[in-house]
């Protein structure tokens, strides 16, 4: 219970410095840097106290299997000692002479030893519950702190960015002196200004170096002036002396009022950060400007679809419009359209709509197997299908940190191969594909029998029995991501989407679930190695439901292997050799933690509101 207390005391210091709004305000860059070295020196005492802890369990475990062991002996024992009393009392009637209180003794003590060890069960039931609890109670609570951790150090570089503009937007006064030739064509007077002019450059080149030389992180950002057009505002001057030198040259010195100009995308450059820290208000899912042309979208534009088979599938943004041929009218702008239909390659295509655009695809029959890009959905029962899928192809890759931003279990980073194509879910398993399985089969959950789901209330792990997959403390949709789903419970839809399609799904492995995330690329995330600002739902990613609760599946844009969500939202389960744990990241932890080749180890009845799954099926 110490230890557990001494968790507490981590959690609410760091819930302290990292969830509190003024807090946050409040501490300087060192201040934060202090808290995280803190927490990073608990952080890796955890490790130490999860094994202490689990070592305690199985102490308690083998304990309670000696006292069961031991009641079966003292029950035997017991029994001999009543069928001695018995017989003595039979012969007594024979030979009044007979002694019992011996046996009634023996018995007696036999009966007092079984009922304690009777006791001593139970208690010992008891401290084995309570110590299991303490171990995953100390598991979500690291898991926890490595989520404040990388919080504060998102906290650290707007400290660093806040600190950057103070000290270089300060005002300052300088005196400087300017020799020059008066040229025979220009009058004292344009000599005179001619001199000032370049006085003012003078000095707002030595403010700008002054500027620099005094800055916090100085070397970091003369090392990316170049990328940067940081500029010195001029306040005003006044001549303190001029005139001609006895070498006939003009000469003038003027005291400079100055201001450094730093606009704030342009400190994230100088400090070599993810321009989020420095970007505008975004909504979610939006391109940054000057990612594409400038369309106007309140102008609808007739879009014409045909292709050269019949009962295909007319996919565009996502949003399956029917069968070819196709007329609609939609906003100008981007939209990606796709054709589908079983057995022939997919045709896809990416449009900028700006005025009536006619599309013609031909589809080409394929043997049947995956096609990268091609998009399934099994027919389970009636009317309803399955998750939809889209084929990864097979290939080797680079698993693990190969950027140098992850933890210790990422590394080292190793070649896979994933042998052959398979389909994914391109989001993560919905409340209402939950839903279908257990209207279907009756499940009942991990949490719903156990009262077991987790969730982290201002940065503490807490377990709730009034939370689960139907009430998981947030609002959520059908096409929300089903949570507060045990590996257990995953892997029982995986079974029953084999049952019912003929086809064999399974929860995927931690290779095949970073190799579909990756998507071709070796970076942090699929599109690079900053996460950006509204590009994903993550704590303080800048969305409309960062920290709040799970977008609703495909609210971002895809990858370029056609998978929605593989940064954020929430935890998904994966498989090992060893085990099971979670990938990429969620609404309410740190974007660090969404990277493509972080994981967290997790024992596979865990379950939060905050995990939940896609599957794989094999062609």
């Amino acid at each position: 219970m110490m230890r557990l207390a001494r968790l507490a005391l981590i959690m609410a210091s760091t819930l302290t410095f990292a969830s509190t709004a003024l807090a946050q305000q409040e501490m300087t860059v060192e201040e934060i840097a202090n808290q995280i070295s803190t927490l990073e020196s608990d952080f890796e005492n955890f490790s130490g106290t999860v094994n202490t802890l689990q070592q305690e369990e199985r102490e308690l475990r083998e304990k309670l299997q000696n006292l069961r062991e031991r009641n079966s002996e003292l029950e035997e024992k017991r029994e001999s000692a009543l069928a001695e009393m018995n017989d003595r009392y039979q012969r007594l009637v024979e030979d009044p002479t007979i002694d019992i209180a011996g046996a009634q003794e023996a018995y007696k003590q036999a009966v007092m030893a079984h009922q304690q060890n009777k006791a001593d069960i139970k208690q010992q039931v008891s401290l084995v519950n309570g110590k299991a609890r303490e171990v995953e109670e100390a598991r979500v609570s690291k898991h926890s702190l490595i989520n404040e951790i990388e919080t504060l150090k998102e906290q650290r570089n707007l400290a660093r960015v806040e600190r950057l503009e103070n000290e270089f937007n300060r005002t300052g006064e300088l005196e400087v002196s300017q020799s020059i030739s008066c040229d025979r064509q220009e009058t004292l007077g344009q000599c005179e200004n001619r001199g000032k002019l370049m006085a003012k450059q003078k000095a707002s080149k030595q403010y700008l170096n002054t500027i620099l030389d005094g800055l916090s992180e100085a070397s970091l950002a003369r090392d990316n002036i170049e990328k940067a057009s940081p500029n010195v505002q001029i306040l005003g001057s006044k001549t303190v002396s001029n005139g001609f030198s006895g070498a006939g040259n003009y000469g003038v010195k003027l005291a400079v009022e100055l201001r450094g100009q730093l606009p704030t995308s342009q400190a994230c450059t100088l400090l070599n950060v993810d321009m989020r820290y420095c970007a505008s208000e975004q909504r979610p899912g939006e391109l940054q400007a000057g990612d594409e042309e400038t369309v106007d979208s309140s102008v609808m534009h007739p879009l014409t679809i045909r292709s050269n088979v019949y009962d295909d599938e007319v996919v565009i943004d996502g949003v399956s419009y029917g069968s070819t041929p196709l007329e609609v009218m939609l906003p100008g702008g981007e939209h990606q359209i796709e054709i589908l239909k079983y057995g022939y390659s997919a045709y896809a295509e990416e449009i900028i709509l700006k005025d009536a655009t006619s599309i013609r695809a031909e589809l080409e029959k394929s043997d049947y197997s995956f096609t990268r890009g091609e998009k399934i959905q099994d027919i389970l029962f009636r009317d309803v299908r399955g998750p939809e899928l889209v084929v990864v192809p097979a290939g080797k890759f680079k698993m693990g940190d190969l950027v140098g931003n992850g933890l210790p279990n990422e590394r080292p980073a190793e070649t896979r191969e994933i042998p052959t194509a398979l389909g994914i879910s391109d989001t993560e398993i919905t409340v209402e594909q939950f839903g279908n399985f257990v209207e279907d089969t009756a499940y009942v959950t991990d949490a719903e029998k156990n009262g077991t789901c987790a969730s982290l209330s201002q940065g503490r792990p807490q377990f709730n029995e009034k939370l689960s997959w139907k009430n998981p403390g947030f609002k959520q949709s059908e096409s929300s991501p089903v949570v507060c789903v045990s590996y257990n419970d995953a892997k029982a839809y995986a079974d029953w989407l084999t049952q019912k399609s003929g086809f064999k799904y399974s929860i995927p492995t931690e290779a095949e679930w970073e190799y579909a995330a990756r998507s071709g690329s070796e970076t942090d995330f699929w599109w690079g190695n900053d996460v950006g600002y509204g590009k994903a739902n993550c704590r303080n990613c800048g969305t409309d439901w960062s920290n709040t609760r799970p977008a609703p599946v495909g609210s971002f844009h895809r990858n370029p292997w056609g998978l929605y969500d593989t940064v954020g939202n929430v935890w998904e389960w994966a498989e090992t050799d060893d085990g099971v744990v979670v990938k990429g990241g969620a609404w309410n932890f740190t974007p660090s933690l969404a990277r493509v080749s972080t994981k967290m180890e997790l024992p596979s009845d865990f379950n939060s509101n905050y995990i939940g799954f896609r599957v794989v099926r094999t062609q």
